[in-house]
């Protein structure tokens, strides 16, 4: 009898991880950077601890992103701060990365702001300390930045632009609002089809607090967390 209740134990168990592997969209997720792969993983247990408030923009967001690509083939997201120095830059740059994750290969993702400035360093390095590649071009004012997740593959193009950046959409996109600032700053948008808004704290202001890169990396990783679900949306639509 007993070998009989172990062996339904252990049947059990492979059943749950197997379902667990699915859900994680794992029959291949695509590999990232060692130390970036890991943490993406450990992302999949966060996703039903966002908030339901926060889950029903994100399931909006994907819903836009599965109609378009359904229409037109294809799809594009502008997230927008206002500086596009933090928040709206670590939410592209975790987009960029759950995209090819979970291999959404239509869906072009962008940033911009009200405002132009230079990326916040400490965004940089938040990203460096979850597994990103992180190269700096040039020494101006406002650099650019190459930011790379895996191998064999260009890198993205990081730099602090306005929301119409010629590089941006300009038509058929949706809008993404990371800032209430931009919010309230840019009541229309020429060209976008969808506008919705999820609002980060903005961790600039712990930026001469001893505990500034604490706040940062606790940023990143809300972020992190909420733009994986996004796509794990995308790659388990029906």
């Amino acid at each position: 009898m007993k070998t009989y209740i172990l062996i339904f134990q252990i049947t059990i168990f492979s059943c749950v991880h197997a379902m667990q592997v699915y859900a994680q969209g794992s029959l291949g997720p695509n590999k990232l950077y060692p130390i970036l792969f890991n943490y993406a993983r450990n992302l999949f247990d966060e996703y039903s601890k966002i908030p339901m408030e926060r889950r029903y923009v994100l399931d909006e967001i994907a819903d836009y992103l599965i109609g378009s690509n359904q229409f037109e083939g294809k799809s594009s997201l502008l997230i927008i701060g206002s500086n596009n120095a933090t928040r709206s830059i670590l939410a592209e740059s975790w987009a960029d990365a759950a995209a090819y994750y979970y291999g959404i290969q239509n869906v072009q993702i962008h940033s911009g702001g009200i405002n132009v400035t230079h990326i916040s360093t400490l965004a940089i390095l938040v990203l460096e300390k979850a597994g990103f590649i992180v190269y700096k071009t040039g020494d101006s004012q406002n650099p650019t930045y190459e930011i790379k997740y895996t191998y064999n593959i260009p890198p993205v193009l990081l730099k602090s632009k306005k929301h119409n950046d010629k590089g941006n959409p300009e038509s058929h996109y949706g809008a993404l609002f990371v800032c209430p600032n931009a919010d309230v700053n840019l009541p229309t948008l020429k060209g976008n089809n969808f506008r919705t808004s999820l609002y980060y704290f903005d961790p600039s202001a712990y930026d001469t607090a001893d505990d500034a890169l604490d706040q940062y990396l606790l940023r990143s990783r809300e972020i992190a967390i909420e733009m994986f679900y996004l796509f794990y949306r995308l790659k388990n639509a029906k």
